[in-house]
């Protein structure tokens, strides 16, 4: 296997990465911006892994369509035109919005993508699709990710972490599914290793469930931080935010869209498929994923 995989030097590319040393292939990675170092990058290859992506929130929505939308279909135009074994393109589960039931979605469930950044992913996925009778292209969506980096979920977190006495929409007790880097990695391989169970499908890949209060709580549990958060009943977090009052009782992430919406409607995700029919099993619990990735943070924070 020669494996191309994109965006390695972002904290979801780096997280395929390093769970692809630990295998038998050899890798290439490239700048998805970069378009004849991206062909080359492509006709060198047998596998590609599609893990670029603008995630950074407040930029222009232009800048989100450039990036998630535009350069996949470049790529996606290199790979029909190239001997391909498997073109894997990572999306997420966060294009499911916020409406969604309290019980496990499955990869059925209609996208309602709120924002520029999430609405660009779910357009990436659409022009995937057109490409799907010329490329052998399987999707994998991630649930909300538990890593290192600016990923929606750790930057809520590391808010929590800097407010361990605050309050926490609905008593942080709104349940969702989370994904661990080195279990996104095994989600990865799990489906490069298996093309003829996954080629024109798509899978959802978790780690664990948890509440928003469990996973402030075991944040500061690993920072040694005392915690005491107490309830902001949903629809007075709702009327606050409404009237741009929330911050004065409940603070509010200032780079996190939609914090009370976020925390306090429920994202479950069924990933029964993934482990029935390739045989996945996650590798980390809520507790080893924060661990992970908070470590990470720090360690590239004080580098």
């Amino acid at each position: 296997m020669r494996i191309l995989v994109t965006g390695a030097d972002r904290p979801v590319g780096a997280a395929v990465v390093r769970e692809l040393e630990r295998h038998d292939v050899e890798l290439l990675v490239t700048d998805a911006t970069d378009s004849d170092g991206l062909r080359q990058a492509v006709n060198a290859s047998s596998h590609v892994v599609h893990a670029h992506a603008l995630s950074e929130p407040g930029r222009p929505a232009s800048d989100y369509t450039d990036a998630n939308v535009h350069t996949l279909t470049e790529l996606l135009d290199h790979c029909r035109r190239a001997e391909l074994e498997q073109v894997l393109l990572i999306s997420t589960t966060e294009t499911y919005g916020s409406d969604l039931p309290p019980w496990p979605v499955t990869e059925s469930w209609a996208p309602r993508a709120l924002g520029p950044m999430l609405q660009s992913r779910m357009a990436a996925e659409r022009v995937a699709r057109t490409y799907r009778r010329r490329v052998p292209l399987s999707i994998l969506r991630a649930a909300p990710l538990v890593l290192d980096g600016d990923s929606t979920i750790m930057r809520v977190v590391r808010h929590h972490l800097s407010r361990p006495r605050a309050a926490l929409v609905a008593g942080g007790q709104t349940p969702i599914s989370v994904l661990a880097a080195a279990d996104l990695g095994r989600a990865v391989w799990a489906m490069l290793s298996q093309p003829e169970e996954v080629v024109g499908k798509v899978f959802h890949f978790t780690s664990a469930h948890a509440t928003w209060q469990e996973l402030a709580v075991e944040a500061c549990h690993l920072r040694g931080i005392r915690e005491q958060f107490w309830t902001a009943p949903y629809l007075m977090a709702r009327g606050l935010e409404a009237l741009k009052l929330s911050a004065w009782v409940l603070p509010e992430p200032d780079d996190v869209e939609g914090y009370v919406a976020l925390t306090g409607r429920p994202h479950l995700i069924d990933d029964s498929k993934a482990r029935v029919e390739l045989g996945y099993a996650p590798l980390l619990g809520v507790r080893g994923a924060l661990a992970q990735a908070l470590d990470v943070y720090r360690r590239s924070s004080d580098g």
